[in-house]
């Protein structure tokens, strides 16, 4: 004969259970939300394509991180490529150029970046290369390209993320027409950018003359990754910010 009470308290051992599988199931999706939902996605701007320009794409660095041009160098050549910003409708600069002066740190107050920058050169293969190491989370001047506020465009890249958290240039997308950029110079001096165009490009369309090529007056390039990631987690795009020198 089964003792009085045996079933119930069966039946409260089950409901104990069952509560603490819920428990465990709750605790498990909350740990893989904070696992996944720690990062947001950074603040893509328009998507352009050079395809069928002169202005030819070029291949994706080692990394992944930053693009990779076989040619830096600035080009004597004025850059007309598709869907890039206008150039007809660029004044004359009416700030002089300045006297050359390595960068030492970038400030941009509407998207939270004050930060150092450091020199970085090419790899052996032409390719810009990508800052690693204690320097991962920097903004890196392509010692190649004119120092900000001389003549033509100086080059500034940085990560969007590294290792899988915000890196330096993670809010770069979000910069509107207008933004202002503070560089500060070696030699005490800084160069204020004015925003005046933001695009995305795919990285084998890279467009190697609107970043490198002459331009009118001082000019700024600001350079990281965006996009969709590929099958190895790197960005099939790069974030391109266009701005002109407007006060030294």
């Amino acid at each position: 004969m089964t003792p009085q009470g045996s079933p119930r308290k069966g039946g409260g051992r089950r409901v104990t259970a069952v509560a603490l599988g819920v428990v465990a199931l709750i605790g498990a999706a909350l740990l893989i939300f904070a696992m996944t939902g720690q990062v947001s996605d950074p603040p893509q701007p328009e998507l352009r394509s050079t395809a069928g320009s002169s202005d030819g794409g070029d291949a994706e660095s080692a990394d992944g991180t930053t693009p990779a041009t076989t040619s830096p160098a600035p080009s004597t050549e004025a850059a007309e490529p598709i869907e890039q910003p206008d150039v007809t409708e660029q004044t004359a600069p009416t700030v002089a150029a300045l006297e050359e002066s390595e960068p030492t740190a970038i400030s941009i107050s509407s998207i939270g970046v004050d930060e150092t920058v450091f020199p970085i050169g090419l790899g052996e293969n032409g390719e810009l290369l990508a800052p690693k190491g204690d320097q991962a989370n920097l903004a890196a001047w392509f010692d190649g390209s004119p120092t900000p506020g001389e003549q033509g465009p100086s080059v500034i890249e940085g990560h969007v993320t590294w290792r899988g958290n915000p890196s330096v240039f993670f809010e770069l997308g979000g910069l509107t027409t207008g933004d202002r950029i503070d560089v500060e110079r070696e030699d005490g001096t800084t160069a204020t950018f004015e925003v005046y165009d933001s695009a995305r490009y795919p990285k084998d369309e890279f467009p190697t003359l609107a970043v490198y090529g002459r331009t009118e007056g001082p000019e700024l390039r600001l350079i990281t990754c965006g996009g969709d990631l590929d099958t190895d987690g790197h960005h099939l795009d790069n974030t391109v910010i266009f701005a002109r020198l407007i006060e030294s």
